[in-house]
């Protein structure tokens, strides 16, 4: 199906995995949440969609969409998460193709479907902008009732030397503690490091009583095994006296890394150990060519010291910033859905 718009015209549902895996690289705001992998096993193969914004032969913008019906019903959400990507590295940013996208994203999933619309951009600067205005002209509201996605950035384009002098004092107080405590870290993207990651996750949850976080781990070492190599997850693990003491779990796909989640055991806790982890992945960042480095989100009310421990972390030259998604609410199914995502856990 297609709609057209000369010179662009905007295509929906042409494609298959390796395609889009194939598509994806091209965008330097490419993400994990944006491949086939996370999105299949987040709402089941027959569960995407992908629409895509074209000049002749570029695809200028595009994004996946995961669509979830509430019981079988025609209450549904089509669900959009860092995305869309418009930064196709052959061509410049085209403003009207990206307002052709969420045009037809509206009048698609929208009306002709009838989906409650939730998208989750993780765009900033410009094209922030330029998002924001696109999507409230086209009649989308932020959603204050949810928490935003609140994160540091740090640039990763200064020297490594110049990034470690930006550190907070007191943080790379912590980094020296932890490089002279002889914790070895050991990397890679193999199933058998997620699972030692795992076992630390489970050592943290009982500590801590925080049992949800094992089911948050599995769900994404099942999205690691289903990714093509070219975008797994760099899984990293300091070993303390030969044993496993602290893990930390990344996504590098486009030109943002991703801080996605860790763990600590008792002696990676003493030895600082996540201190050494979080330096190690800003080097192995750099070495790769990302742009920039996304701390993961964090609630400064729920748990200061995540808070504190991120802000010493981007230091000086870091920015902080906040994204919150935006609804899109056009029928009265959609309506409903709203309803649901607001009261229940269904749609999260």
């Amino acid at each position: 199906m297609s709609i057209s718009a000369e010179p662009l015209h905007i295509e929906f549902d042409g494609m298959d995995r390796k395609t889009w895996d194939d598509l994806i690289i091209q965008f330097s705001d490419a993400s994990l949440f944006q491949t086939w992998s996370f999105g299949s096993l987040y709402a089941g193969k027959s569960s995407l969609s992908h629409i895509l914004v074209k000049s002749q032969k570029e695809v200028l913008c595009c994004c996946q969409v995961v669509l979830r019906r509430f019981l079988h019903s025609k209450i549904g959400l089509a669900d959009i998460k860092w995305g869309p990507l418009c930064l196709n590295k052959s061509v410049p940013l085209n403003p009207e193709a990206l307002v052709l996208l969420i045009r037809g994203i509206k009048m698609e999933y929208g009306h002709r479907r009838g989906y409650l619309l939730r998208i989750w951009s993780h765009a900033r600067g410009e094209i922030g902008e330029l998002l924001q205005h696109s999507l409230a002209a086209a009649g989308f509201k932020s959603n204050q009732k949810e928490r935003p996605y609140r994160t540091f950035l740090i640039d990763l384009s200064p020297p490594l030397d110049q990034i470690r002098n930006n550190l907070l004092q007191k943080w790379r107080n912590g980094l020296n503690k932890a490089e002279r405590s002889g914790i070895q870290v050991i990397q890679g993207s193999g199933d058998d490091l997620f699972k030692t990651a795992i076992q630390l996750a489970r050592q943290m949850s009982e500590r801590k009583e925080l049992g949800s976080i094992i089911k948050y781990f599995e769900h994404y070492r099942s999205v690691q095994q289903d990714l093509p190599e070219k975008y797994k997850m760099i899984v990293m693990v300091g070993l303390a006296d030969g044993e496993p003491a602290v893990t930390a779990i990344c996504s590098a796909i486009g030109d943002t890394g991703i801080y996605l989640f860790g763990a600590s055991g008792e002696k990676g806790l003493k030895n600082n150990g996540s201190y050494l982890l979080q330096w190690q992945m800003i080097r192995w960042m750099k070495e790769r060519g990302i742009a920039w480095y996304d701390l993961g989100a964090f609630n400064m009310q729920r748990n200061p010291g995540v808070y504190h421990f991120k802000k010493g972390l981007a230091g000086k030259a870091g920015r902080e910033e906040t994204f919150i998604e935006h609804l899109g609410s056009f029928t009265v199914w959609s309506k409903l859905a709203e309803e649901i995502l607001h009261i229940s856990s269904f749609f999260r």
